[in-house]
């Protein structure tokens, strides 16, 4: 019998006949202790290099089989790879979903093992960000590798006749989902391949990774429980995305296996010329540089794996940020909320504040700012958020600007954003305090302007961890506006200080006055 592994059947009838060898032994014991098998199940590896199945060894990289032989070793139900471009993604989804179909095919009788109906289907689904990606690519490089594979079609060949799955003899199936279609939940879901999983649709209300993650890994556990397989690959956004919290969640639960790597840890040596760089603490092959120096955070991103702060920052040179701290300024608010005696205005200098309100959900950010010669100097920042449960209260908010006022601070213009502002702003004005709305949002002036500040070194603020762990993650969306990234983050604090660092840079030249109501 020259074929690397025997089906029980074809292994009866040689030891009717006489001829027996030890191999022929121990897939006899092997199909004796594995009594619901039809055909014995050879590892990963194998699958992968054997001329018999998927027939890849010179394709396959070493380090993909590495990676899916240590996954089909354990006990896994989810598996996380987060990996750059050129990583060969798509290429380990295909071989994870075909050799998937692969063992649920070698059962005698699948749906009698896994506990289903007779006629039951069992189902495989890769999903991807968009309906042609998921069919284009890892659907179509799934069917490639069946299509190729002896093994596939001699023992079990998909329907020719259907072209939107590949439906297999014993009930299986394979069929591609996107990100933005109801898929089939209703289905006997075994396993899954959510491919490019951060970049679904995400908002700060709905996460559609997580919906469809949570709709998967539910039917796979209900439908089958340990015995399913949950596969996410996908290169990173941001800090706070899906693939970084599954990255996270397999720290500390041992049934989710997890890997990250950069290209260069994926790729064979011989892809690359074989020098080093420097890349900030890390080494990057030299073939990178020009790629590396145009925009750092980016390359950490697409080919290190390395989650950007942002998606697109919008801010790119985080290192001016820090240069414009300095000890000079304090922070004028003590532990418990109250303003510093020191906290005094200077004689012949004009402030201005900016207020960016909110109520129940947001934290409401407060900044003040004036101009020293030829520098802007930012004298407040302050995060205001809501008690548990409860609101901002705005005359809070009014009182501590008409304190500021009476601590000597020349108040040129106090500025809110709009939202809810008319009564401040009225009240206010009653207290001889010129006040108005204006817009950070409507443009991306006020953020233009702060940043032209920071990267000329033209500003000073004292170290605020609010508004630096804001300011990092600020994103330029469509070239027109500036916001924080979805579902979580916020620009509260940032917001106040682009409006007040504005409207001081406004009031460079002018006469210092005053205007009162």
């Amino acid at each position: 019998m020259n074929k690397e592994t025997a089906s029980l059947p074809e292994l009866e009838k040689l030891l009717t006949g006489g001829e027996t060898t030890k191999k022929d032994l121990d897939d006899l014991a092997w199909f004796i202790e594995h009594h619901e098998y039809e055909h014995r199940v050879v590892d990963v590896r194998t699958f992968i290099d054997s001329p018999e199945y998927l027939n890849a060894e010179k394709e396959c990289w070493s380090s993909i089989k590495d990676d899916l032989e240590e996954l089909f070793a354990g006990d896994y139900t989810e598996a996380v790879f987060c990996e750059g471009i050129g990583a060969g993604k798509s290429f380990k989804s295909s071989i994870i979903m075909a050799y998937l179909v692969y063992k649920t095919l070698c059962l005698r009788n699948p749906q009698d093992v896994l506990g289903l109906a007779k006629d039951s289907q069992i189902c495989f689904i890769n999903m991807s960000v968009r309906a042609d990606q998921s069919k284009r690519v890892v659907f179509n490089e799934i069917k490639g590798r069946i299509d190729n594979s002896p093994w596939f079609r001699t023992k079990y060949p998909p329907d020719s006749n259907i072209k939107s799955e590949l439906r297999f003899p014993k009930g299986v199936t394979v069929f591609p989902g996107n990100s933005r279609e109801t898929f089939p939940l209703g289905l006997n879901i075994l396993g899954g391949v959510m491919d490019e999983a951060a970049w679904y649709t995400e908002t700060k209300d709905h996460d559609v990774a997580e919906e469809i993650f949570n709709a998967l890994h539910n039917r796979i556990k209900n439908r089958f429980g340990d015995r399913g397989l949950l596969v996410i690959i996908s290169s990173p956004r941001y800090v706070d995305d899906f693939i970084e919290k599954k990255m996270s969640e397999a720290d500390t639960n041992p049934m989710i296996f997890a890997r990250r790597k950069m290209l260069w840890d994926s790729k064979p040596a011989s892809c690359f010329s074989g020098e080093w760089i420097d890349l900030d603490e890390y080494r990057i092959p030299k073939d990178f540089e020009i790629e590396a120096k145009r925009n750092p955070e980016v390359f950490k991103r697409d080919y290190m794996a390395i989650p950007s702060l942002a998606l697109e920052p919008f801010f790119k040179q985080f290192s001016l940020i820090e240069k414009c701290i300095t000890e000079e300024i304090k922070h004028p608010i003590d532990e418990n909320g109250n303003f510093y005696d020191w906290f005094k205005g200077k004689r012949h200098t004009s402030y201005h504040i900016h207020v960016d309100l909110s109520l129940k959900r947001d934290a409401t950010g407060v900044a003040m700012a004036h101009n020293e010669e030829d520098m802007l100097v930012v004298d407040l920042m302050l995060q205001i958020k809501p008690p548990l449960g409860g609101e901002i209260r705005f005359a809070d908010i009014r009182n501590m600007i008409i304190e500021i006022k009476n601590r000597g601070f020349r108040l040129r213009k106090v500025t809110y954003d709009g939202w809810q502002s008319v009564d401040s702003i009225q009240i206010l004005r009653e207290n001889h305090i010129y006040s108005e709305t204006l817009s950070v949002d409507r443009d991306t002036c006020a953020y233009d302007t702060l940043k032209e500040k920071i990267y000329e070194e033209k500003i000073k603020y004292y170290r605020y961890e609010p508004f630096l762990k804001e300011v990092r993650r600020l994103e330029l969306k469509e070239g027109k506006k500036v916001d924080h990234p979805p579902v979580t983050g916020s620009k509260d604090v940032t917001d106040a200080v682009a409006g007040a660092v504005l409207m001081a840079a406004k009031a460079v030249g002018r006469k210092a006055t005053v205007s009162f109501f």
